[in-house]
């Protein structure tokens, strides 16, 4: 009999990244997991769990943007003081929980916070506490001393892909299969390099086959992959294409699709492709296999400026060849681009726009956002850059011709509600050095 229940409020707006940890801890003999996709039912599955098992614990993956909800701001903070109140562990990861342990405790009300990869940290955990084990010998985990000290208990190694499965298929979940994870670049804007490391780790195409087909057997005919950069799969060196492993993937995934009438799709969502991967070679391979049309790459600024300034570390000019070439090949690029970052001057955005433009004429679709602070990221704690008016009048031309999407709009209010999380203290900025280490 299980002596342990881990309640898991299953957002499908994270599954992406609830689905692997599920996989993980599923399995933990001794441990029932419970998945609750109601606000209302989590409470009475929470005094459920509380009265059946010794020990629960109720968790949550968080994203920034969540917390600008008020509704699911209240949500968190009721359902803590529930779990509280009812002898439970609550628990907190996922990328908005590494980048401000400190606000998910002292704000939010956490007891753990479970900072980059959960896959083995979480099981861990969760195997301590049925073991009757001190769970802070566990790595990777923040906490709070009696005493109001915060303490880290340490950095753990990045997990092995292979050895995790992407998905719990035995409860009929599935998703795109992640084949990379860490992202060498480091771009200032976004959490990916400091949730999963500056190396890249990649799933062996042996391990995706088989979980392809698993897919396939269910039913799943639209295959698609999760990945910083696709076109990065196989590859140790930054920039460097390895051709052979993605030829091998890709032809070994098309004789299983073509089986089954199942589709590939590739560097397109959420597979995007950075622009200095981009040449004939590599797209004459991709041209070979996959079914979607369009290939999604990353500008983010038409300004070499601002590019070097936020760490891309590619230019302009690779972006214009890789929709050159991208065209040459018979798809169709979609070009990502973000405004308001910060430092972003009236000459960053004239460029930015003119490119845009230029992009459009050459009949690329432009995909734009705002940008968002993020915590844990180095531009996480500064504000964005005012959009202005001609730039937005500018763009919405565009939008009413179909050339523009994106929820830019929505994504600039939601920086705002950000910014006043902080200036509240929910958001709550901090580094490492000052953490307590064991």
């Amino acid at each position: 009999m299980s002596t342990v229940a881990t309640v898991l409020y299953y957002d499908k707006r994270v599954k992406y990244s609830l689905n692997p940890l599920i996989a993980s801890i599923d399995l933990i003999k001794g441990n029932d997991v419970y998945l609750v996709e109601d606000r209302n039912v989590l409470f009475r599955v929470i005094d459920y769990v509380s009265n059946k098992y010794s020990k629960c614990i109720v968790g949550f993956s968080l994203l920034t943007t969540f917390l600008t909800d008020s509704d699911f701001l209240n949500l968190i903070l009721e359902v803590n003081k529930y779990a509280h109140m009812k002898k439970c562990i609550t628990i907190v990861g996922g990328p908005h929980a590494t980048g401000d342990p400190v606000g998910c405790i002292e704000s939010l009300g956490f007891d753990y916070v479970f900072i980059g990869e959960g896959e083995e940290s979480v099981r861990e955990f969760i195997e301590s506490l049925v073991d009757n084990l001190d769970p802070l010998s566990v790595k990777g985990i923040v906490f709070k001393f009696d005493d109001d000290r915060i303490q880290y208990t340490g950095f753990r190694k990045p997990v092995n892909l292979d050895e995790y499965h992407p998905f719990p298929y035995w409860r009929y979940l599935f998703n795109p299969i992640e084949i990379t994870r860490g992202c060498v670049y480091g771009c200032k804007y976004c959490q990916v390099s400091y949730l999963h490391g500056f190396s890249m780790r990649h799933r062996s195409v042996e391990k995706i086959v088989y979980y392809v087909k698993l897919m396939i057997d269910e039913g799943i005919r639209d295959i698609r992959f999760i990945s910083p950069n696709s076109l990065s799969y196989g590859s140790s060196t930054p920039g460097r294409v390895n051709y052979s492993s993605i030829d091998e993937l890709l032809s070994k995934l098309y004789v299983l699709a073509s089986k089954y009438s199942a589709r590939i799709f590739f560097g397109t969502f959420p597979s995007e492709v950075r622009p200095d991967y981009i040449d004939d070679d590599v797209l004459k391979i991709i041209k070979k296999y996959v079914c979607n049309r369009e290939i999604i790459i990353g500008a983010q600024s038409g300004s070499n400026r601002l590019l070097k300034e936020i760490s891309r570390k590619h230019s302009v000019e690779d972006v214009l060849n890789a929709v050159e070439l991208i065209i040459k090949h018979g798809f169709k690029p979609i070009v990502d681009f973000i405004i308001g970052l910060p430092g972003e001057t009236l000459d960053d955005l004239v460029d930015t726009l003119n490119v845009i433009e230029k992009l459009v004429s050459q009949g690329s679709r432009i995909r734009l956002h705002s940008f968002i602070p993020l915590p844990g990221t180095p531009l996480g704690y500064v504000k964005p850059s005012e959009i202005p008016e001609w730039f937005k009048q500018r763009v919405i031309k565009y939008i009413g011709m179909g050339k523009v999407y994106g929820e830019w709009i929505k994504q600039e209010e939601l920086s705002r509600k950000i910014i006043k999380l902080r200036e509240k203290g929910i958001i709550k900025p901090f580094q490492f050095s000052t953490l307590y280490s064991q």
